[in-house]
């Protein structure tokens, strides 16, 4: 076996991506999510989009030995377009499954819609039940962020006629309370609680007797991994899709742990 040392390895992921793991409940890309050939490889009918863009709020933690700006977080990037590809830009049967669910992160309702070809939709809150530094100089310190949940509608003509505004399975609070995870805890600036992306994913999907008949989530923007440790755990399967390499080696460590953990769950 050939050790690559760290500084070795290249910085860019190359065309298609790499897949750092696959398994019967997990694959993980090192790729662009932007990339074409990346966004082929997602099965077409899937059943959840989780994403979590660098919507542009340049994060930057201020210490060099903590989290720095993630790449695409300038504000640069089109990211509902970019979205737009993996649900399924034309066509009934491309990328997400006809009535199935999105959540976007940092995004409102009315920016989503027509790129993600969006039914009904609501604004959701996660209530992180902590402060944050946020802009000093105001009072008030921010302690949530809002995302969008809207049910992805293949026809302009379904969509007019109001199809997908009653999908809910239970109707529920739009505001979701879980703590964020702990500084010295955290592995990424960005990182969600895995009992927040287990609501959610638990709330849009179904879970199978065999695991290959389970939803498939797909999250393109994967960071360290929360979503696929939150579908592995609720026994549904993941693709996730990484930029940066640490973090996409974090992922599949974090993923790995849950697939171990999920089947002696199941053997219980």
């Amino acid at each position: 076996m050939t050790v690559i040392e760290p500084l070795a390895r290249p910085l860019v992921p190359p065309p298609g991506g790499e897949v750092l793991h696959r398994s019967a409940r997990a694959t993980i890309i090192w790729g662009d999510c932007r990339d074409p050939e990346v966004i082929a490889q997602v099965p077409d009918g899937y059943g959840l989009l989780c994403a979590d863009p660098p919507y542009g709020i340049r994060y930057n933690s201020g210490r060099s030995d903590r989290f720095t700006e993630i790449p695409g977080d300038d504000g640069s990037v089109d990211w509902p377009g970019v979205l737009a590809e993996w649900v399924g830009r034309t066509g009934r049967t491309r990328g997400l499954a006809p009535s199935r669910h999105v959540y976007v992160f940092g995004y409102r309702p009315d920016q989503l819609t027509e790129p993600l070809r969006l039914g009904g939709t609501a604004e959701l809150v996660w209530d992180k039940q902590d402060l944050g530094s946020g802009d000093l100089s105001l009072p008030w310190g921010p302690g949530h962020e809002a995302f969008t949940f809207g049910v992805h509608v293949k026809r302009r003509s379904d969509r007019e006629k109001g199809a997908g505004a009653l999908s809910a399975r239970l109707r529920r609070g739009s505001v979701l309370r879980y703590p964020r995870p702990g500084r010295g805890r955290a592995c990424h600036s960005n990182q969600k609680p895995v009992p927040l992306m287990q609501d959610l994913i638990e709330s849009s999907t179904s879970r199978a007797h065999r695991i290959q008949d389970s939803d498939l989530v797909v999250d393109p923007c994967a960071g360290s991994g929360s979503t696929g440790v939150a579908a592995v755990l609720s026994g549904r399967r993941c693709f996730l899709v990484e930029l940066t390499r640490a973090d996409a080696e974090l992922a599949v460590e974090r993923v790995r742990a849950a697939e171990h953990l999920a089947k002696q769950m199941e053997a219980l």
